[in-house]
């Protein structure tokens, strides 16, 4: 059985690697043996073949067990197929290193080295605990992966590191970028649109369901799968000559809840394409929308100047606003009403013919932030949105018409993620605020040292990478002092139980001019 394989990463010469070895060996393949004729790998010469068997010797294994053993008495054959890495290098960080494969990979099967080897019975399946190792080479500079897989019908997991053997340290996924001459936030941007899209696509497709509405859990899995593909989260793969791949996941409704991506990002700038610019103009209101900028403009007029009596909102002139969340690749775009008076909604239309929207007048309420929703994945399989009357319906592929606001008002109507309800606590700068959010929206703030109480509500408005957005509006104080309003990105961190909220638009009520601010969840009574 192949157990250990050192990928060869040969990378354009005019790439240049700082810091990551010299000239003589950053394109030098590396693996575990001579290519078979006919796969396409380069020839290697002899000085390549002294470069390989130089990175072989730079890893090896620490911890390898591979038998068939029997867990309990009364259990059936349990397979086990474990090799775990270690790298051959002195100083702080790589011992660091092996201590962490050892302590994740290795810790839990040392007790089974002397177990007794048996024979599974015929006809017996056997469930198999597999763990085992890639690296992949950039001239001195290794990016180890390992992967997992437990049984059953997970799909199995991937992390990496990134290590640099000319400096014996540890780099980040966004150095190692760097080194190959791409820009790391444009990298992440590239990754988190790949992500968003596969999830969306998965999810139209028959993984949505109507449960997923309650308790905010579609949001959480759009959170989730933002948040788990930052890049210190990715595994970075080079499996052939000019090719580099970022491994990272999207949630899923199904299994255990999570789907491997590989993402290709290309190592050399390819020639920037035309973008479809999409505009449309109902009312007192315009879209525009070229790749994954988009912009929202309102015109000051009596229909939008009755909103300052109507909804408190108040249009002085015009102004246009970004469009925050929109992730997807889109084809059409149109803008309807929801209601009797002027209630502009902004429905997308995505290349999978899945329907995204902004409820701009429902994001007003909150402040100047305007946020695509989540998609509505039961309006699917359409090809292009019509508006009729002062409503937008979605025209699907088998010719049939799908009316979009009563969905609308379904979307908006979700519960709030179980992640950012709860009590929360500031008790930085010496003084006590917090918050209580329940699930159905009811929020109440002790700010200023406590010495201000606020009572109202917050909606949820969409994903951003910085977290779940809630508008919030609360009403005057028993004092007199009037309400307050704002929209805010709230992640939370389920190891630390924390909440980090960062301010979008509004001013924080913790603490004035600050845009982030972390909370602390209270114990459960």
């Amino acid at each position: 059985m192949k157990h250990k394989r050192l990928a060869a990463a040969v990378l354009a010469a005019a790439v240049v690697l700082a810091g990551c070895g010299s000239a003589a060996n950053r394109a030098a393949p590396a693996g575990s043996g001579p290519a078979p004729a006919g796969s396409g790998t380069v020839p290697q010469s002899t000085a390549d073949t002294a470069v390989q068997t130089a990175q072989k010797d730079r890893i090896t294994e620490q911890f390898t067990l591979e038998k068939t053993i029997q867990l309990y008495e009364w259990g059936s054959a349990q397979k086990l197929t474990i090799h775990v890495p270690q790298l051959v290098c002195d100083g702080s960080d790589a011992a660091y290193l092996n201590d962490e494969l050892a302590a994740m990979y290795a810790a839990d099967f040392r007790q089974y080295e002397d177990s007794p080897e048996i024979e599974p019975q015929q006809d017996e399946w056997s469930p198999e605990i597999y763990i085992n190792w890639d690296a992949y080479w950039y001239g001195d500079c290794v990016s180890l992966v390992v992967f997992r897989y437990d049984g059953g019908t997970d799909p199995g997991y991937s992390r990496g590191w990134c290590f640099d053997f000319a400096t014996g340290k540890q780099v980040s996924v966004a150095e190692m970028l760097q080194r190959m001459g791409l820009d790391p936030d444009a990298v992440q941007q590239q990754m988190l649109r790949e992500a968003m899209q596969t999830f969306d696509r998965h999810m139209a497709q028959g993984g949505y369901y109507e449960g997923l509405l309650s308790g905010g859990n579609l949001a959480s899995m759009r959170m989730n799968t933002l948040e788990n593909n930052q890049l210190e989260d990715l595994c970075l793969l080079l499996p052939e000559q000019n090719r580099l791949v970022l491994r990272g996941g999207c949630n899923s409704p199904a299994g255990s809840g999570w789907r491997q991506l590989d993402v290709e990002i290309p190592l050399q700038a390819a020639d920037p394409q035309p973008q479809t610019v999409l505009t449309d103009t109902y009312g007192s209101a315009s879209v525009q929308l070229e790749g994954t900028q988009g912009t929202i403009t309102l015109r000051r007029t009596p229909e939008t100047a009755a909103w300052a009596a109507d909804y408190g909102i108040r249009l002085e002139q015009d102004r246009t606003y970004p469009i925050l969340g929109i992730y997807n690749e889109y084809i059409d775009l149109c803008i309807g009403e929801l209601g009797a008076s002027f209630h502009p909604v902004v429905y997308l239309l995505t290349q999978d013919g899945v329907v995204e929207y902004v409820d701009v007048l429902h994001c007003l309420m909150f402040g100047s932030a305007l946020v695509c929703q989540d998609p509505i994945y039961i309006a699917n399989q359409g090809v292009a949105l019509e508006r009729s009357g002062s409503e937008v319906n979605l025209r699907q592929e088998d010719g049939s018409v799908l009316e979009l606001a009563p969905l609308t008002a379904e979307w908006n109507a979700q519960e709030l993620p179980y992640e950012v309800t709860g009590a929360f606590n500031d008790m930085g700068d010496d003084q006590f605020d917090w918050m209580d959010v329940e699930s159905n929206g009811s929020v109440q703030m002790g700010v200023q040292d406590n010495s201000v109480f606020y009572q109202g509500y917050a909606d949820y408005l969409g994903v951003v990478p910085e977290g779940m957005v809630l508008g919030v509006w609360t009403n005057e104080t028993a004092d007199g002092m009037p309400g307050i309003t704002f929209v805010a990105a709230m992640k939370y961190d389920l190891y630390n139980e924390t909440l980090t909220l960062t301010m979008i638009d509004g001013q924080n009520p913790f603490a004035e001019g600050k845009t982030q601010l972390q909370l602390i969840r209270c114990p459960d009574n």
